[in-house]
């Protein structure tokens, strides 16, 4: 008897390939996604601590809002500058309209609230563009156990009845019905196998998003004290 890969395989039922194949292709697409999300992590952190970097001195010091209400446009692929920048564009904006009234400490709090919601509005977006895929990692997570289990099922089914059938080399005893035993376990493993990798790699991008969702909420915070600070002193130059 072959308890080999291929020779199991080649001894499966029809139920058993069936699980199998449905186990790898959940394996496969789950693989894409990691590759995919770890790409996208990755280049999106770098691209807005670039933002942050050049965002900063920008902010520090009078007269350069204006410049910093267009740096946004060179990272449109940075989530904090798509977080940030409008905000930035609706502060300038919005002390142009006030005109005389820019000065107005009231006016001010109104405007500086408005941008704060518009902040956590589009920092809710792409946190929620940043979990593309995960729901599905963590579907194939939890069901892929399952799915192992019914092929397991089924091969447990099929041995008993082998043992049940002398026709069949029941009369062997354990021995004659083995690999259909073997053949029913290995289904489980398989899910077990997928369900461990995807469970992995779920918990790690979760952290991984609440560190970078921590990131963004700290910068929009910033750059609303940083907005209020450069209205002080009697002077709103943007």
């Amino acid at each position: 008897m072959d308890f080999s890969l291929l020779g199991l395989w080649s001894q499966m039922g029809v139920v058993a390939k069936v699980v199998v194949i449905i186990l790898l292709a959940m394996s496969m697409y789950a693989i894409g996604i990691v590759i995919e999300r770890l790409l996208t992590f990755r280049k999106s952190r770098a691209r807005s601590l670039g933002y942050i970097a050049a965002l900063q001195p920008l902010v520090s010091q009078r007269g350069q809002l204006q410049q910093a209400a267009t740096l946004d446009k060179n990272f449109s692929d940075a989530p904090v500058a798509r977080v940030m920048g409008p905000a930035i564009g609706e502060f300038v904006g919005g002390m142009s309209r006030l005109g005389a009234r820019a000065g107005d400490p009231i006016e001010i709090e109104i405007l500086i609230h408005g941008i704060t919601r518009t902040m956590d509005r589009a920092r809710k977006r792409e946190i929620a563009g940043l979990q593309r895929g995960l729901p599905v990692l963590a579907t194939i997570a939890s069901s892929a156990p399952f799915v192992g289990l019914f092929g397991t099922v089924f091969g447990i089914i099929t041995a008993f009845q082998q043992m049940a059938d002398p026709a069949k080399g029941g009369g062997g005893g354990l021995a004659s019905v083995s690999a259909g035993i073997a053949e029913a376990l290995l289904t489980t493993a398989v899910g077990l196998a997928v369900a461990i990798g995807a469970v992995w790699f779920y918990n790690f991008f979760v952290t991984r998003l609440e560190q970078f969702a921590a990131i963004v909420e700290d910068s929009a915070g910033e750059l609303a004290d940083r907005l209020l600070d450069s209205t002080r002193g009697g002077s709103a130059t943007p």
